[in-house]
């Protein structure tokens, strides 16, 4: 009888274990993340596809807004977000591997408008010109930019006066070239990209690099998740996490994940260091 119940009980666990996918969410952030009649992609994407096939994880990948992933993380209804930097407030709710996917040099984006108007160089240039920069709705960007504009009623999408905010960096950078906006910080790669991609040709950018950080994905704290090779979801991320530096020492496998989206590899490089 004790061989029946012991029996029964892992059954159960295994069918509980098994039970749903990982949910990974991630803004619309091409050539990071993206999705595109359904179909999700970009070089994360690719990324964390490639590693959860490996590790014998099922999944599935939702693109959205990013206050709306955030929110999903914090409550544990998402397993994993992509591309999340680190914050104090966001250490409240996920962890991060020691790995990230890449890293981001940010610049601000205009247009040729402002830019014939306007030399910036600091913070101080732009807060002094009749101008309005974008910023995408609960990213969190970094300090010195939000000392520079303070907002800090911002997760109730209270801005500084000069700031205006979207749901994502696609809608700003069409904002840029209609000039509904003058600034937009953004990755370089990024935002390269979404000229190609949207066909803009009234976007540029200023040479001032504004400032560096990493990006990479966070596990959410309240996360359920479990099968019955990794029993919660730490487990889970550290697995991924020595295969993310398997990948990323593997020169030749790391940068088909770029080359595939055009992105050249120098740049590849320069922003995974």
């Amino acid at each position: 009888m004790r061989r029946a119940i012991l029996v029964l009980s892992m059954w159960l666990f295994q069918i509980d274990a098994q039970a749903r996918p990982l949910v990974i969410v991630a803004e619309e952030y091409p050539p990071a993340t993206m999705e595109d009649g359904g179909k999700v992609g970009g070089i994360d994407i690719e990324v964390a596809k490639a590693i959860f096939d490996r590790l014998g994880v099922p999944y599935e990948i939702k693109v959205m807004p990013w206050a709306r992933s955030w929110e999903l993380l914090k409550k544990g209804l998402a397993d994993v977000g992509l591309h999340v930097s680190y914050t104090d407030d966001r250490a409240q709710y996920v962890h991060w591997p020691k790995n990230s996917v890449w890293r981001a040099d940010f610049v601000f984006f205009t247009n040729k408008q402002t830019k014939k108007a306007f030399d910036f160089s600091s913070y101080d240039d732009v807060k002094r010109a009749p101008v309005m920069v974008g910023v995408t709705n609960a990213n969190s960007y970094y300090p010195s930019f939000w000392d520079a504009f303070p907002s800090p009623d911002r997760l109730q999408q209270h801005y500084y006066p000069q700031l205006e905010a979207a749901n994502d960096a696609p809608t700003n950078m069409r904002k840029l070239e209609a000039n509904h906006i003058q600034l937009f910080p953004a990755p370089q790669i990024v935002g390269n990209y979404l000229i190609q991609e949207l066909r803009l040709t009234n976007v540029t950018h200023y040479d001032w690099l504004l400032f560096s950080k990493p990006y990479p994905n966070a596990f959410s704290d309240k996360s359920d998740y479990r099968d019955a090779k990794y029993p919660n979801i730490h487990a889970l991320m550290e697995a991924y996490d020595a295969e993310l530096a398997r990948i990323k020492g593997n020169e030749g496998e790391y940068q088909k994940f770029f080359l595939h989206y055009h992105v050249p590899y120098s740049d590849a490089a320069k922003i995974s260091r």
